[in-house]
């Protein structure tokens, strides 16, 4: 009678738990958002960094540095059009050019989770990683371009540009 009782239990309590643990359905939270709509407008240079990829990799201590205001980096202004094809342009005013392409079209490598933006001109690409792209509260929109060494493509300086909606 007790084997009887404690198996009848251990069934009972098993199927509490097992009743238990099943998931509510949530609901979304309000509609997709649209990154390359939220990438569309002006966009002025705020911060530029420059992070020397040898030297990390190598452990050494001083690997990263702002270059904000060593060159005048906040003069660049970059502005994304919508369309088909989507439109950008470059004005880099008094700062180095850290787009070299004037004007061309721009995509995402994948419109609900991008990480590559791709300008392009002509024959001429560049392709910059989104390191964070506008949401919520978070307004800036940054950008890393690797610069390669030309014989090994092996990457040597890394540079995280962010920008501010203008």
């Amino acid at each position: 009678m007790k084997v009887i009782l404690k198996t009848g239990l251990m069934l009972l309590l098993a199927a509490t738990l097992f009743t238990a643990c099943t998931p509510d359905a949530h609901k979304e939270i309000g509609a997709p958002r649209n990154i390359a709509r939220s990438l569309e407008g002006t966009w002025k240079l705020v911060k530029a960094t420059q992070v020397d990829e040898d030297a990390a990799r190598k452990g050494f201590p001083f690997k990263e540095l702002d270059i904000t205001n060593i060159y005048p980096y906040t003069d660049f202004v970059l502005k994304f059009n919508s369309g088909s094809p989507a439109t950008f342009t470059t004005t880099p005013g008094g700062s180095p050019k850290i787009i070299k392409l004037a004007s061309g079209n721009w995509t995402l490598d994948n419109p609900d989770y991008p990480q590559k933006l791709t300008l392009t001109s002509g024959a001429t690409t560049e392709i910059a990683t989104l390191g964070g792209y506008p949401s919520g509260p978070y307004s800036n929109l940054k950008l890393k371009v690797e610069r390669k060494d030309a014989s090994t493509s092996k990457v040597l300086i890394t540079y995280t540009y962010e920008f501010a909606k203008q």
